[in-house]
């Protein structure tokens, strides 16, 4: 694989996992979530949630085929769960039919923001085809520059989170969550 055609895989695949890991569209998830902390505490809870689902993404880059297989799942079934998951988030995310819940400030927000809002199906769906698209080493290392740069991307998006709801307001973090769950 050329040098070009790297890039080229790389800025696909950080396409695709920056829809599915849609930082602008949990905005209003993460600030429900986080009611109630003080500035520092969500700093800190984005910090290591956004380090988690690295952590996360990684892990399942490295191992994540050889699970399956452990478990007997293939790809094409890992997609339909995946999509089937995707149904009910954007399904979730239009008509809001999963219960809302809080975070504690001593968890991290581990769970949910973590995994499986960031590091959930679709994002893990993501790395496992990108792994598997090109040959070794191709492959890891096309996922590895996706899972960076778009992680990275979503950190700094999500560090601005009262700056950003302030700017669009209510209705427009709404609306844009409302579209992000018609595109999933």
């Amino acid at each position: 694989m050329s040098p070009t055609e790297l890039i080229v895989a790389a800025g696909q695949a950080t396409l695709v996992l920056l829809v599915i890991l849609d930082p602008i569209g949990v905005l209003p998830v993460l600030a429900a979530l986080f009611r109630g902390f003080s500035p520092d505490e969500r700093r800190r809870s984005l910090d290591t949630a956004v380090l988690v689902s690295l952590g996360i993404l990684a892990g399942v880059a490295l191992v994540g085929t050889q699970a399956l297989a452990l478990f007997g799942v293939t790809t094409s079934e890992l997609l339909i769960a995946g999509g089937l998951l995707f149904l009910v988030l954007g399904l979730d995310m239009m008509f809001g039919l999963l219960p809302t819940s809080v975070c504690d400030p001593r968890t991290a927000c581990i769970v949910p923001v973590a995994s499986p809002l960031l590091a959930g199906p679709g994002a893990i769906t993501t790395v496992l085809l990108t792994v598997n698209r090109e040959p070794f080493p191709s492959g890891y290392l096309v996922a590895a520059v996706a899972m960076v740069v778009a992680l990275g991307i979503t950190w700094a998006i999500l560090r601005r989170l009262d700056d950003l709801l302030r700017l669009i307001g209510e209705r427009g973090s709404l609306l844009l969550s409302k579209l992000m769950g018609i595109v999933i």
